[in-house]
């Protein structure tokens, strides 16, 4: 006998079809539904108590690292001027173009008085827990944040209008 499993799928009426960006929108909807149907118990059968694994586990072997560390050593050239990049491991005020590979659950402390779209990179170097502090601003809607998950860089941009830095 097989279990009858009714994924949360629903069709995208034909005249939302005919519009790329509105059936982008609800294809990207209905997926984002499902999967939250099925991380939530949605099914009771073998294929819906399957986990998805990750195709890269995110370990680094030594020599993927010390290219990454490497890397911190210089400064990067990009359209949007140079990002002079920096290892830190303890508390650290960010500037303007900073790329910062942050380790050992190092504070990274925004700028406190940041122009219009301004920006730098936050980088998690090792899997620990990095604290970010706004500064007085808000991020994303915090005032703090935290990013664990080891090789995950985030750019943060300024909007002066909103007096906010958002991630990227």
């Amino acid at each position: 006998m097989v279990t009858q499993v009714d994924p949360f799928i629903t069709r995208i009426p034909l005249s939302l079809q005919r519009n790329p960006e509105e059936r982008a929108f609800f294809e990207y909807l209905n997926n984002f539904l499902f999967q939250l149907w099925k991380r939530t118990g949605g099914g009771d059968d073998a294929i819906a108590s399957t986990d998805v694994a990750e195709t890269y586990p995110w370990n680094f072997t030594a020599e993927i690292e010390n290219d990454v560390q490497n890397l911190f050593q210089n400064s990067i050239d990009t359209g949007a001027g140079k990002l002079n990049c920096i290892t830190v491991t303890t508390s650290y005020s960010a500037a303007v173009n900073d790329f910062i590979n942050a380790k050992n659950g190092a504070t990274i402390t925004f700028p406190q008085y940041p122009n219009d779209n301004e920006f730098f990179i936050v980088r998690n170097g090792d899997g620990s827990s990095i604290k970010l502090n706004g500064n007085g601003k808000s991020l994303n809607g915090d005032t703090t944040g935290t990013l664990s998950r080891q090789g995950t860089a985030i750019e943060f941009y300024y909007f002066i209008d909103a007096d906010e830095w958002f991630a990227r």
